[in-house]
Formats: C-alpha cells, structure tokens, sequence
C-alpha cells in the first residue's frame, strides 16, 4: 500500500474513534486493493483523480490505470507525475464525456472506483446526473465491472441526491444480476453471487 504522510496515524485514529462513516484513505486503499485481487482485475478506471492518491497507491498492483479529471490543472499535474509510467493514462474532462472513450479501451472487466464529488466540492453543488450516467454506461458495457463508490455517506436523499436505497433499487431492478452494499462509507457494486 502506499502510505502517504499522515495515512497511518488518519488510519488510527478512525479506529480509536470507533470506525465513523468517513473512512481513511489507506482503508480506501486496502478496499481497492482487495476488489482488484478477488475478482481477478487486471485495470483499474478511476474517476477524480485529484492529487493521484489512488492511482500511486494501485500503479505497482493492476495492469493499466485509467483515471478522469475534471480540473485542467489537476489533469495536467498526474499527466506530468505519471508520465513515466506507460501503464497509466490520465483523461481531462467531464467524467460523462471520457468515459466512453475509456470503455472503448477496455478489453475486459475492470475495477471502477467512482471518487468524483458527486455531491459537490468545497460548497459547490456537482451535476446529480453525472453519477447515474456513469453507472448506467459501466453497468451496460459488455464487461461485468466491478463498481466501488466513495463517500456513499453523501447520498443523503436530500436536495436533488439520491438516497442510498435510490441507487440500489435503481441498479438492481435494471441490472438484476447485481447487487449493491455499503460498507465503510463505500459503494460496492458486484455481480449477484
């Protein structure tokens, strides 16, 4: 795992705590890790790339790394600090417009880890809709993916958000070989086993 300063004692603290919904980030990072190696994933697509937490954590542990940025400036920065890793591509741009063309590269399943601020960023409102329009192109791609959603805390039913028992419902009538749990303020959506 790739343990940034501050990781561990952010990790140990949310223990002491008692485990609260906001999980740290080496916790995202062992979820990420563990989805990759149970299910057999070779490629991991992340969306909010921001600082390139994940993509550093993950770069040595799946095959190809695709990860969409919004911010020009922090597209521009992972394009540059990943710029020698031929494994690693970074997409600039809404995430509802490069992600067909990131699925278009796909030549099997992959780990999708949606970390885009669908509920807003610093006090600005996000489009609602980007995150079912990503759910709806991943789930229909020809590929089973396996979809890993950050920050399911903020999926309040408040507001224009959909609830949590929204988006399960939602994904699991329209693809009723899925299932949908959260744990640790994370998304998992799997194949129904």
């Amino acid at each position: 795992m790739y343990k940034a300063v501050g990781h561990y004692p952010d990790y140990w603290y949310w223990i002491l705590r008692g485990r609260p919904s906001r999980s740290p980030h080496l916790l995202k990072q062992k979820v990420v890790r563990e989805y990759g190696e149970k299910f057999g994933l070779k490629t991991l697509v992340e969306t909010g790339t921001y600082y390139g937490e994940m993509v550093t954590a993950m770069k040595k542990r799946f095959d190809r790394i695709y990860s969409i940025e919004f911010v020009p400036a922090l597209a521009e920065r992972a394009t540059r600090k990943f710029a020698r890793d031929q494994h690693i591509r970074i997409f600039c741009g809404d995430s509802r417009v490069a992600m067909p063309e990131v699925l278009a590269l796909l030549q099997g399943p992959a780990l999708f880890w949606l970390d885009a601020g669908y509920y807003g960023w610093v006090g600005v409102r996000s489009n609602e809709q980007r995150l079912s329009a990503e759910l709806e192109m991943i789930l229909s791609h020809p590929y089973p993916h396996m979809i890993l959603l950050d920050d399911a805390r903020g999926l309040t039913g408040r507001d224009g958000i959909p609830s949590v028992d929204d988006v399960k419902a939602y994904v699991e009538s329209k693809f009723p070989q899925r299932t949908v749990e959260v744990k640790y303020d994370i998304m998992r959506i799997t194949l129904r086993g």
